[in-house]
């Protein structure tokens, strides 16, 4: 009889946790982590066995991180600093940063919340009104606008229209 079962490099994709970090899980029982972060035991958790054949799937409690990505690198140009909106968000500048890049394509239904919440607050008010110094604005926002480039388009309408004649 032949196994059908899942590889670490599967349940990394399907997971969107770093394969090395699976492999370390799947070690005998001494030598795997003492302790495993809370997102981390909910992507895994969330993978249903059947999960192989439905790849085009989004997980139960996952959803894909366009939204929010959009959403961050809009709040950067408006001035407002990845630490900022780390610390309301309750999460690290690097999964911030991770997101607006579009480096993480998924993330769990409580952040994407937690992220269009905040900017709905944050929309309807400037960096200085929550003591963010006018160079930190200016910073987040420079920085914003020079990586715009390098993020794709928002929606797949911007990718075909033609660009200006320079």
């Amino acid at each position: 009889m032949q196994e059908t079962g899942l590889s670490a490099a599967d349940i990394a994709e399907i997971s969107g946790i770093a394969v090395t970090l699976v492999r370390r899980l799947l070690r005998p029982a001494g030598k795997r982590p003492a302790r495993i972060h809370r997102a981390t035991a909910e992507a895994l958790l969330g993978i249903p066995l059947t999960s192989v054949f439905r790849r085009d799937r989004l997980l139960p409690g996952l959803l894909g991180a366009e939204k929010a990505a959009a959403t961050l690198q809009d709040l950067a140009e408006r001035g407002w600093p990845t630490s900022f909106l780390a610390a309301e968000l309750d999460t690290s500048t690097h999964t911030v940063a991770a997101i607006r890049s579009r480096e993480r394509r998924r993330l769990t239904l409580d952040l994407d919340r937690k992220v269009q919440r905040l900017a709905a607050l944050l929309f309807a008010s400037q960096p200085t009104d929550h003591g963010i110094a006018a160079h930190r604005s200016r910073r987040a926002r420079t920085a914003a606008l020079q990586r715009a480039p390098l993020v794709p388009p928002r929606s797949p309408d911007m990718a075909h229209q033609p660009e200006a004649a320079s």
